[in-house]
């Protein structure tokens, strides 16, 4: 019998245009997190053996007959399913015909259909690499911090979870128990997730999958295939921010804004616009570069007195608040936003977009306001309907709990 906890954090952009070919974007783990608890039971303790899933944030609960999953891939096509998109095909048809589970599913809901879909095609894909002995019942329990389907990584951290408690599972079946993953272990799971959230989420980048994996904050060049560079800022400490929900959905409002923006404008102004946002994106890494050494040369002295970093926050508050300004020229805004980002701006503060594809979401940077000025501007901020939370970037990656 195994038990162990896993979790997995968000994803944050703070800098860039990820949606752009050959453009910089630097992006944060968001200290939101998706936790999995998995318990597996000795073979013959119930009368009929299941696999259970439980993912609460979406009240999907299902017990599926152990019997059923094995008739319908371990049967006689069972080796000549991968290519990936054929395991797809065959994950699709397994969910579309379940009939005898117990449990709640809606067939029609996607959260519930995509889920299920990443699920089996990770453990199925896993399960046949990495050679696990599925005999017996399991359940694998889920929950998120993180608003789903918003752009703040939420499928990126569910398939990082799921391929991370897969191929803790097999490591455990062979005899290896570990309780940190390893830079070979990260990469596994990297690209077991990456291979899910691409094919079953349609994500046309690996920045979630890769921060969620690792964590910390990392520049990624190459747009939609993006990759991190090599710099990394290991001094950096976590950083605070409001995270604001403008009460929109912005997912096809901002496509479509796009759209106008690009009608309106010539595509000089266009390219006018990405070349200001690469400009700053730059400037974002000189300031945390300077900061991370900063940083490591007070950690080294050991002395006693204090580091000074207001001015360089003070910058990256500029940064930010252009970014946001270019951003809302390209029509990836929207009004609400644009009032949420008003009142951080009477706070001396800056808000800007927090995901790749237009949602909802804002942030807004908290490097030295006190706990009074932070609840004043969540007043404020509620006081429009915007929820607002704290939470921080810079975090962690997968980790066993």
């Amino acid at each position: 019998m195994y038990r162990f906890n896993l979790s997995a954090p968000g994803t944050m952009f703070l800098c860039g245009e990820p949606n752009r070919r050959n453009k910089t974007c630097i992006a944060a783990s968001l200290d939101m997190r998706t936790t999995l608890t998995f318990s597996s039971f000795p073979p013959a303790v119930v009368r009929r053996e299941f696999i259970g899933i439980d993912f609460s944030s979406i009240q999907l609960h299902v017990k599926i007959p152990l019997r059923q999953f094995y008739i319908h891939f371990y049967g006689e096509n069972y080796n000549n399913i991968f290519s990936r998109i054929t395991l797809h095909e065959m994950v699709k048809n397994f969910i579309t015909s379940m009939t005898d589970y117990d449990g709640i599913y809606e067939p029609s809901n996607q959260a519930h259909q995509l889920s299920l879909q990443a699920f089996f095609f990770l453990l199925i894909l896993i399960s046949h690499e990495e050679h696990i002995n599925i005999s017996a019942s399991f359940i694998v329990k889920l929950s998120t911090e993180l608003p789903i389907g918003e752009g703040l990584g939420s499928s990126a951290s569910f398939a990082v979870c799921l391929a991370a408690c897969f191929w803790r599972w097999s490591l455990l079946q062979r005899g290896t128990v570990l309780y940190e993953f390893d830079i070979p272990d990260l990469l596994k799971i990297s690209n077991y997730a990456q291979n899910c959230d691409s094919i079953i989420y349609n994500s046309p980048t690996k920045i979630g999958t890769i921060i969620s994996t690792y964590g910390m904050i990392k520049i990624f060049d190459g747009g939609v295939k993006s990759t991190p560079t090599s710099q990394s800022f290991f001094n950096l400490p976590d950083m605070k921010i409001l995270l604001v929900f403008s009460n929109v959905s912005q997912k096809t409002e901002s496509k479509k804004n796009i759209k106008i923006e690009a009608l309106k404008n010539p595509c000089l102004l266009i390219d006018f616009i990405l070349n200001g946002i690469e400009v700053i994106s730059t400037m974002f890494i000189y300031m945390l570069d300077i900061i991370d050494i900063k940083i490591y040369n007070y950690l080294k002295k050991k002395n006693s007195q204090s580091i000074d970093l207001t001015d360089n926050y003070k910058t990256l508050l500029d940064i930010i608040h252009m970014n946001q300004g270019l951003l809302k020229a390209l029509g990836m805004s929207h009004p609400n936003l644009d009032i949420i980002c008003a009142v951080a701006e009477s706070f001396s503060l800056a808000g800007k977009l927090a995901s790749k594809d237009g949602s909802g979401y804002a942030f807004i940077l908290l490097p030295n306001s006190t706990d009074e000025d932070i609840q004043n501007l969540i007043t404020i901020l509620e006081s429009y309907n915007f929820p607002a939370e704290i939470t921080t970037l810079n975090c962690s990656g997968i980790r066993v709990e």
